[in-house]
């Protein structure tokens, strides 16, 4: 494929720039071809609420976290944000020089710039600014995709940087427009909901890697999962479901709610080795200082914070999911939002690390949940019709601000045609288009340490493991 063997092509030449710039990984994994399972990302994105950014399930409430966009897309966490500006000279004559370019396309028959033509541009014709416009189309095509597949001005600056090692935190950017395509398609499914003919197809305009939600499903639901494919070492983890045919679910709405014991809450873990994140198989504390940069990625992944992308900015919410990080679980609460610039939003991201020693949990740890826990989830949660004014109206107390954050210790091939956003052209088959909640129970508080940063969470581990009848507490 054309694609492919640019990658292959230009590999040669760049490979060590591309990993300076942190974005290596994630050119590789664009290699994979991801068949495209239509009615699983409808079934999950039914599942999806806005006003958390997190799925809510009849068992649990798990998330898509920068975690899983740096291991499974292959982001960095670190960098200068998307919104970055030119300040060289010399560069800032390159993107002179692919604005002229891409204004071509509009004064020839071709009429736009779309990403495969652009290639065709640049493909083995020596051009001075090749590296540059394989940037370009990289992030046009696999990371902030568009519904005309046209490569945008916009993708410039940030191609410039990256071609000369500069890094640009991607990872952030990308999962904010991954959580604002979930509410777009969630709000446009129950809004097609109220029609009196509910239509068979529809389509949403998603402007983020959407593929990501159906491997990220396909890495955490046992029973929603085909037969991955054996990679060798090196091998990026996309490639475990290059070409894989997806599973017949009758019904995956079912499926979803009945995964309480086939949900697998670290499956990352696996991939410590490739992946650039610290998991040790013991516990151990590490003070602030003699933080790596593996095990700066875990903490960052564990922070509440804003999200800043190109269109939005979307809050981060990881003490909601805290299992998925191997840390138990407590009653959620209201995290107010730094959101009102993206400078803003972006200075709330890269805060600096308040405490002074972190903990980090063995990685095959099965963390558990708060004695509590299984109340509020089944007054706010079960109750779904009452989950997000529940939410809505937890704000933060005075006994709240007196507690700070804390976290336990334990346990396309080269036609455009028919290639939605989301699913770029190498990567489809087919297209179908508060206060905290105090129930008085028996608890004792475990000595913790913050990393949630701002946000009011006090963990605290039941004397005996929570007991119900119903299974709230998680397997």
């Amino acid at each position: 494929m054309k694609w492919v063997r640019w990658v292959d092509e230009l590999k040669l030449k760049y490979e060590s720039v591309w990993k300076k710039a942190g974005i290596f990984e994630a050119i590789m994994s664009t290699k994979s071809h991801i068949m495209k399972n239509q009615d699983l990302v409808y079934g999950v994105v039914e599942k999806w609420c806005c006003e958390t950014n997190t799925f809510v399930l009849p068992f649990c409430e798990v998330a898509i976290t920068l975690e899983d966009v740096m291991v499974l897309g292959g982001y960095s966490l670190f960098g200068d944000p998307v919104f970055s500006l030119l300040e060289d000279q010399e560069m800032r004559e390159v993107e002179k020089k692919l604005i002229f370019a891409r204004q071509q396309f509009y004064k020839s028959k071709q009429g736009k710039p779309r990403t495969s033509i652009w290639m065709d541009s640049f493909i083995n014709k020596s051009s001075e600014i090749e590296h540059e416009a394989f940037l370009a189309t990289w992030l046009a095509i696999f990371v902030f995709p568009h519904k005309s597949m046209v490569v945008k001005s916009c993708l410039f600056p940030i191609a410039v940087h990256l071609a000369r090692g500069n890094p640009i935190a991607l990872a952030p950017a990308v999962l904010a427009s991954l959580y604002k395509d979930l509410s777009l398609f969630k709000k446009t499914i129950d809004d097609l909901k109220t029609m009196v003919k509910f239509p068979l197809e529809f389509e949403v305009n998603v402007q983020s890697p959407f593929y990501l939600v159906q491997v990220w499903v396909w890495e955490r639901f046992k029973n929603l999962q085909p037969q991955p494919k054996l990679i060798n070492n090196g091998d990026h983890v996309l490639l475990r479901w290059h070409k894989v045919k997806a599973l017949k679910i009758d019904n995956v709405r079912f499926a979803l709610d009945s995964a309480v014991d086939d949900f697998l809450w670290r499956p990352n873990v696996r991939f410590a080795d490739k992946c650039g994140v610290f998991y040790p198989n013991d516990e151990f504390w590490i003070c602030k200082k003699d933080l790596g940069k593996e095990m700066l990625s875990f903490v960052i992944c564990l922070r509440v914070c804003e999200l800043v992308g190109f269109e939005s900015v979307e809050q981060y919410l990881p003490h909601r999911v805290a299992m998925q990080f191997g840390m138990d679980q407590d009653v959620p609460s209201y995290v107010p939002r730094f959101n009102a610039t993206k400078a803003i939003a972006w200075k709330n991201y890269c805060r600096p690390i308040s405490d002074k020693k972190l903990y980090f949990p063995p990685r095959f740890f099965e963390a558990d949940v708060t004695t509590r826990y299984p109340k509020w989830w089944k007054k706010s949660v079960l109750g779904r019709d009452h989950f997000v004014m529940n939410i809505m109206k937890r704000k933060r107390g005075a006994r709240s601000r007196k507690h700070q954050p804390h976290v336990g210790k334990t346990k396309r091939s080269s036609n455009d045609v028919g290639s939605p956003p989301g699913f770029p052209p190498n990567l489809v088959d087919t297209i179908n288009i508060g206060t905290f909640c105090d129930d008085g129970s028996n608890t004792k508080t475990r000595k913790v340490v913050d990393l949630y940063g701002d946000v009011p969470y006090e963990n605290t581990l039941p004397r005996k493991r929570p007991v119900s009848k119903d299974k709230l507490y998680f397997q």
